[in-house]
């Protein structure tokens, strides 16, 4: 069934623990081969906006108001030496990523993966850094196959500044 749709919608948090520590909501939605994440702090301010292409990621701080590149988001997060952009659109979706968390990961880094699945579809992650004392948890909510809502797919202005990595 979920091999049919087009376009898939939903909502979550990311929980992070660590130096970078917080708790945001995110609202998302995948058209085929692209995703566009939404994140909310606790007052229901928009604080990012989040756009994984197969090849890249992007995003736009929305309260500083810069933009930042692939390079500069997988500097700061180094789970994205394993897990690519399209590893993510897969996990947006609700599918496990087909990369095979083996013993490469295990011997080459500290970061170890964990998936959570109902019945369909992946419905958590947890990602767990050791050498950066970093937990990351993503929890999918809900999510909604087949619904259309193009005004929630937004780009990021390019008015907008690049950070400096």
């Amino acid at each position: 069934m979920v091999e049919d749709q087009k376009v898939c919608r939903g909502k979550g948090t990311l929980l992070s623990r660590g130096p970078v520590s917080g708790k945001l909501s995110f609202y998302f939605t995948c058209t085929e081969e692209d995703v566009y994440i939404h994140f909310k702090d606790l007052l229901g301010r928009k604080t990012m906006l989040m756009i994984l292409n197969p090849n890249s990621v992007e995003a736009w701080d929305i309260i500083q108001n810069i933009r930042f590149s692939s390079e500069s988001i997988y500097l700061r997060f180094p789970f994205f030496e394993f897990v690519t952009p399209k590893d993510l659109i897969a996990i947006f979706w609700g599918y496990e990523p087909l990369f095979q968390i083996d013993n490469k990961i295990e011997k080459e880094s500290s970061i170890h993966i964990t998936f959570s699945s109902n019945e369909l579809t992946l419905d958590a992650v947890h990602i767990d850094m050791d050498t950066e004392k970093q937990t990351i948890d993503i929890t999918f909510d809900e999510r909604e196959y087949g619904s259309s809502y193009p005004h929630l797919i937004k780009s990021i202005p390019p008015s907008i500044p690049q950070a400096q990595s």
